[in-house]
């Protein structure tokens, strides 16, 4: 019995800490920065932290010849696969799995965004170049796409003015444009796994199986056969 709220006090844990936001920090300046915090706990994502540098040993000639020839006689599963799977399906047929994993993966990562609470969101677009007739076309289609993108984004994180602001200006005497961009929310882990295990469960899993299972007959099922001898007689 001890045993049994043990383990009970474990999993009502484990839910209130999925619960806790997990908060994130961007700032986008020609290079990205992004901090997650989580209760007490501070980590910056990037840039990485600089692994210290691991002494070396040397390898004797021998050792290196070895290691390459395994290297160059392992060829990749994934591309061995691929090729498998278009020689069983064509290149049509590869195509449309990839078409519908990115979709179904879209959706799913749609789903999530709804979870997550932007608290904070600034874009700052500078057109510019040295040609003046390619920088108004420029300034034209990053407009017709930068506006309706950050639009959707935060209509799904449900980030409202003024806290969501986006911004495309023009200018002739830059020579290459700009992007600024900072972004602060939180999100709960809770839905981050429930949507991961969903993800896999239900996207995953049988692109997997379809994939690996190209070019095989499929097993039919004996039952129908014995249902038919037991009709005849």
């Amino acid at each position: 019995m001890i045993v049994l709220w043990i383990l009970l006090g474990l999993i009502v844990l484990i839910f209130l800490l999925l619960c806790i936001p997990v908060r994130f920090d961007l700032n986008y300046n020609g290079e990205a920065t992004v901090f997650v915090r989580y209760l007490f706990l501070k980590y910056r994502v990037l840039p990485a932290p600089e692994k210290k540098p691991e002494s070396k040993k040397e390898k004797k000639p021998s050792e290196k010849k070895s290691e390459e020839k395994v290297k160059e006689k392992k060829p990749n599963p994934l591309l061995r696969q691929v090729k498998k799977y278009k020689e069983a399906e064509g290149l049509s047929g590869l195509l449309t799995l990839a078409k519908d994993l990115l979709k179904a993966t879209g959706t799913r990562f749609g789903k999530l965004l709804k979870h997550i609470k932007l608290k904070d969101f600034d874009l700052y677009v500078l057109v510019g170049g040295k040609d003046a007739a390619e920088i108004a076309i420029l300034y034209g289609e990053v407009c017709a796409g930068v506006y309706p993108a950050v639009s959707v984004l935060l209509g799904l994180t449900n980030c409202k003015s003024p806290h969501g602001r986006v911004s495309v200006d023009l200018d002739y005497s830059v020579k290459e444009p700009k992007v600024l961009c900072t972004a602060s929310g939180a999100v709960r882990p809770l839905f981050v796994v429930h949507h991961g295990v969903q993800f896999i469960l239900c996207t995953i899993l049988p692109f997997y199986n379809k994939f690996q299972n190209a070019g095989k007959p499929a097993v039919k099922s004996a039952a129908p056969a014995a249902n038919k001898k037991e009709r005849t007689t």
